[in-house]
């Protein structure tokens, strides 16, 4: 993570990726890079670098395989 910058996240079952450049507010979910996320084995979940401006910077989509 580049400095100034933060992590959002989104679950859902068809998550939209967003396009660099894109604001990321509506629907995510600021993350600390470290903590545990909440969500079910077959959802997808995006992380979202954003700017101070929540523009996006950098993403990554991933199927989610729940521990519990």
């Amino acid at each position: 993570m580049t400095g100034g910058n933060s992590y959002k996240y989104k679950v859902a079952a068809n998550p939209t990726v967003p396009a660099v450049g894109v604001t990321c507010t509506t629907g995510y979910k600021a993350w600390d890079g470290e903590a545990d996320i909440e969500a079910a084995s077959g959802q997808k979940i995006v992380i979202v670098e954003v700017d101070s401006d929540n523009k996006c910077v950098g993403t990554g989509i991933a199927d989610v395989t729940s521990a519990a």
